[in-house]
């Protein structure tokens, strides 16, 4: 499962994110000259292929640990918390939350989560008390880690998690995407390797698609927080 979430959640996000800046970068290259190793012919191509190939996987990591860090300073924690007691599992467990489950959902929730691990969630009297708000939020973060331990095997929680994922990192990768356009777009008034107007219309659809992810970044995590606790209830 795990590396299942790695290659499609983090490598296939770091290479779309990448892809138009990619474009570009073959653009340049075209203009100065530089050889791929297709231009390389017989025996050379290939010694040379093998370390190339290593340099790259090794890029190819670096590049996949930064996205995954930048999304998460960038997007996840401003909008869930960096402690995820803004996240939507700890919403929809929340009894002064307006986005909430149904009150015989948290009760049932709360009663297997008492018998699962041994953490009690607060009842609605109790965390109404302005004193016991914040407590209520770490008791209800305590215990979504312990369900999703619980429901790590389950099918259709990986798919949300996955789309929740890929959505994220390809966010942390299209602000080095987009710095990256920028720049190539003030090089391009100076050394015109590329259509200035074609150059334009890939940085516009870069910002369009980040525009869209993230605002379906929001969407994924509430559709994975539903589906987790109907696993969690469900399971047996």
């Amino acid at each position: 499962m795990k590396s299942i979430y790695n290659k499609r959640a983090r490598l296939f996000s770091s290479i779309a994110a990448m892809a138009i800046p990619l474009i570009v970068l073959s653009f340049i290259f075209i203009h100065m000259g530089i050889p791929t190793i297709w231009d390389i012919p017989g025996t050379k191509a290939i010694t040379s292929f093998i370390p190339s190939a290593l340099i790259i996987a090794t890029i190819g990591y670096l590049l996949e640990e930064l996205f995954n860090s930048t999304s998460k300073i960038i997007f996840q924690f401003p909008l869930f918390s960096e402690n995820e007691t803004n996240m939507p599992t700890t919403k929809l467990l929340s009894w002064s939350s307006k986005e909430r489950l149904s009150d015989d959902m948290i009760k049932q929730i709360a009663i297997r989560v008492r018998h699962d691990f041994g953490i009690t969630l607060m009842s609605a009297t109790e965390e109404k008390k302005k004193s016991n708000a914040k407590e209520a939020k770490r008791r209800i973060v305590d215990a979504v880690g312990k369900i999703r331990e619980e429901t790590r095997e389950n099918e259709n929680l990986m798919r949300y998690n996955i789309q929740y994922g890929f959505c994220r990192n390809y966010l942390g990768g299209s602000v080095y995407a987009l710095l990256f356009l920028v720049v190539a777009i003030i090089i391009n008034c100076n050394i015109a390797f590329m259509n200035n107007i074609l150059l334009w219309m890939l940085l516009g659809i870069q910002i369009i698609l980040v525009v869209l992810f993230f605002f379906s970044l929001k969407h994924i995590g509430n559709s994975y927080a539903r589906a987790l606790y109907n696993a969690y209830i469900s399971k047996k």
